[in-house]
């Protein structure tokens, strides 16, 4: 899969193949998705992390080159490897999960080129507030998944919009609250994510791709 923002995707994110004579739906892929994301902290220096639970689905019709995005993150997911942070992130000075639990991303329009899917304009839904967001996509790929018979696509996509815009800036110094994302994402054909037949090492309900040792989802 070439390499491909975004946010999440999911980024969280598009996705398109060869030609389809009816809208199709794709299932985000939560073991490949990962929205990421810096911003500056205080001014001096940037905080970069990402969001480990994503949901959502997207749909094209690739005849019309028409689509649609609905992805929702789970805000307590974030995850900047150091634990206290995390902690801080979630609070309420930054996005008190305990009052707004998810982000929520809808496309308003998906623009194609070449019949592929190469930018969405949407909004995006952070911390109480709603904003327009662009989603530019920089590279995506479609191939069929060789287990399920099923068209997977990846995409790379790429985001920015100021914090203080969705009413987290208490720490913006000279106007450096820009929030730049970078969505990794992969979504399989279907309503669903199949469960993969157990492996050597891996529990039934391991998801696709997880590591040997890894335990299902809850």
């Amino acid at each position: 899969m070439k390499k491909l923002l975004p946010f999440t995707a999911l980024l969280v994110t598009c996705f398109a193949g060869g030609a389809q004579a009816a809208p199709v739906v794709y299932t985000l892929d939560p073991a490949h998705t990962y929205p990421s994301f810096e911003t500056s902290h205080q001014g001096i220096s940037y905080w970069r992390g990402k969001f480990n639970k994503v949901s959502g689905k997207v749909w094209l019709d690739r005849e019309k080159q028409t689509g649609r995005v609905d992805i929702t993150i789970d805000m307590a997911s974030v995850n900047f490897g150091f634990s206290a942070m995390d902690e801080h992130a979630r609070g309420e000075d930054f996005f008190d999960v305990a009052k707004y639990p998810t982000a929520h991303y809808v496309s308003d329009s998906i623009t194609f080129r070449s019949g592929s899917p190469a930018s969405i304009d949407g909004k995006l839904t952070l911390h109480g507030v709603t904003r327009p967001v662009k989603l530019d996509i920089l590279e995506f790929t479609c191939h069929m998944n060789p287990m399920f018979k099923r068209e997977i696509c990846g995409s790379d996509s790429r985001a920015e919009f100021d914090r203080r815009d969705f009413g987290i800036g208490k720490d913006v110094v000279d106007n450096k609250g820009k929030v730049r994302l970078e969505i990794q994402a992969e979504a399989m054909q279907g309503d669903a994510i199949p469960v993969p037949p157990p492996r050597a090492g891996m529990p039934p309900g391991a998801p696709p791709g997880a590591p040997p040792g890894a335990p299902p989802p809850r």
